[in-house]
């Protein structure tokens, strides 16, 4: 029994023991720090984890819009290549596939291309959803990514100008020619928008006859001289028609052109029936026009009267895709009467993404130009007028001699020391007249016929005023090809200008109807035989347009 209890004993006091020690590591786990950072440590391993995953995420999502981005934008211009021969939208297909992207919808693709095939532009726009691995893990509510990627190419084949010179002289009234020219010029103005790219294209017209009007508005910008400011006709130097540029007037050489006289060398008409300067506004140059409807009514409007001037015509025409006329499309710019797309037209001609377009009409030769002397272009005439009489009554006029220092009233059909109006008991007042005054009130005609003749009573006085005399002291330079070849040695001279390689304007001719001496002239002024038509009729004034519009287009797409 008490050996029992003993043993009892001894167990209690070791379970003491025990307690006591568990009590005590127990105190001393709790005060011990050792190991702490190791349970820190594990979270921090596992928030870093997540974050790198999120990074991993972004880096994945940044990958895929770059290659999006890269394969969208090679794919537009591989299909908008004009050398490309697939479907563009093929194309763009083939690129995503192959990238290991999802092609986009057709719906996603636009397409717009000219009927020839000289521009084409491509615009694609594709979404792309990147589901997302790790970012729900660390609790990003972000269960994908989503891009967007966009891209447009373009290509064509650049800026055109033309000048569509027509002759519009009275012969075209002959045959239907100027009943048939116009739907044909309306046709090649319709073909040439319809195959050009908006904003790339502008086409001047230059009407010509005995000469060429540039209209109140374009002479403006041309320093000319000021006889009289009725009609808008420049006279050219032969070295103008040697070079394609015109001067505007500027240092160092201040050019000054000569302002063609107001005059009727044609009829006997008082006042003037038709003047060599035509004042009509339908017979003005239309200068750098991008609108196919004020194109056509103007060639609807054209009308035809005088004489033949191939050689001036061909100057304005090709003058108007000279860069030296850059300062009239700023100026018409700023005035708002000229697209910001024209901005630098003309273009130089080291432009190699410029082609320039001379197209020259005639349905005859070069014929009479008439010029008038310095000596009757500007100052004090002969002929005095009157107050009381209207300038279409000859009676108010009277001519004065000046080897006898005597006037010739017609009112009272004699020879007297004063003109018809200075006299004490004459009615009315004399009025001195300039030249320029004189030709706006008769033409030369009536002058040479009904003042000079009337006055004399000498078919001699008469014809030495008369237009076409060679001895005629009036009219200048009767530049007449069946006599004198000049003329078409100016037109040809201005054509080898514009053909220059530094100039390289494409010249493309059209007889119409033109005898022969007009048809050598326009073969040898185009710049190749293929250039060159020979049209009779409507239909052959149709296909002469039509198949200059091919060629145009063709010459486009590998110039």
């Amino acid at each position: 029994m008490t050996r029992f209890a003993a043993i009892i004993n001894r167990a209690i006091d070791a379970a003491e023991d025990t307690t006591g020690n568990f009590q005590s590591a127990v105190n001393r786990f709790r005060r011990e720090e050792d190991g702490s950072l190791l349970i820190f440590g594990l979270f921090c391993f596992i928030m870093m984890l997540l974050l790198a995953g999120t990074a991993l995420d972004l880096m994945r999502f940044e990958e895929r819009r770059t290659t999006l981005q890269n394969t969208i934008d090679r794919a537009a211009l591989a299909a908008a290549d004009l050398d490309q021969t697939l479907p563009p939208k093929d194309v763009v297909r083939d690129y995503f596939i192959k990238a290991g992207l999802t092609p986009p919808l057709d719906s996603d693709i636009t397409v717009t291309q000219g009927n020839i095939g000289d521009y084409r532009k491509v615009e694609i726009s594709v979404a792309e959803v990147m589901p997302t691995w790790f970012m729900n893990m660390a609790g990003i509510d972000i269960p994908s990514l989503n891009t967007t990627a966009a891209s447009a190419a373009e290509e064509s084949v650049g800026q055109i100008e033309v000048s569509l010179i027509l002759d519009v002289s009275g012969s075209m009234n002959s045959n239907h020619r100027l009943t048939n020219l116009k739907p044909a010029a309306k046709a090649f103005v319709d073909k040439m928008f319809d195959s050009v790219e908006p904003g790339k294209l502008s086409i001047s017209i230059i009407p010509y006859s005995t000469q060429v009007s540039l209209g109140p508005d374009l002479i403006s910008y041309f320093n000319v001289t000021a006889e009289q400011t009725t009609s808008d006709c420049i006279e050219f130097d032969t070295a103008d028609f040697s070079t394609t540029a015109m001067d505007m007037g500027f240092a160092p050489t201040d050019r000054v052109y000569q302002r063609n006289g107001h005059f009727d060398p044609f009829y006997s008409a008082n006042p003037p029936y038709l003047t060599n300067c035509p004042t009509d506004s339908d017979r003005d140059i239309l200068p750098f026009s991008d609108s196919k409807t004020e194109l056509k009514t103007y060639i609807d409007n054209l009308s035809a009267s005088g004489n033949t001037s191939i050689d001036i015509g061909m100057k304005w025409g090709v003058a108007l895709l000279d860069p030296s006329l850059q300062s009239i499309v700023d100026a018409k710019i700023a005035k708002g009467e000229l697209p910001s797309a024209f901005a630098d037209r003309p273009y130089v001609y080291t432009d190699q993404d410029v082609l320039k377009i001379v197209v020259l009409m005639t349905d005859g030769a070069n014929t009479t130009e008439y010029r008038l002397r310095d000596e009757y272009d500007h100052g004090v005439s002969l002929l005095t007028s009157n107050t009381a009489y209207s300038l279409t009554d000859r009676d108010g006029y009277s001519l004065y001699n000046p080897n006898t220092d005597k006037y010739y009233s017609f009112k009272k059909k004699q020879w007297r020391d004063e003109p018809w109006g200075d006299k004490s008991g004459d009615t009315g007042d004399a009025v001195p007249m300039t030249w320029p005054e004189v030709w706006a009130a008769m033409s030369m005609y009536y002058f040479s016929d009904n003042i000079i003749y009337k006055a004399y009573g000498s078919s001699y006085m008469r014809n030495q005023w008369r237009p076409g005399y060679y001895w005629n002291p009036i009219p200048n330079s009767f530049i007449n090809t069946g006599t004198n070849p000049d003329k078409d040695d100016l037109t040809l001279s201005m054509c080898s200008a514009a053909k220059a390689s530094d100039k390289d304007i494409r010249i493309y001719t059209i007889a119409f109807e033109a005898p022969s001496s007009g048809q050598s002239l326009l073969k040898s002024c185009a710049s190749a035989d293929a250039n060159y038509y020979a049209a009779l009729g409507a239909s052959g004034i149709n296909a002469a347009f039509s198949g200059i519009v091919n060629s145009i287009n063709k010459l486009r797409l590998t110039h």
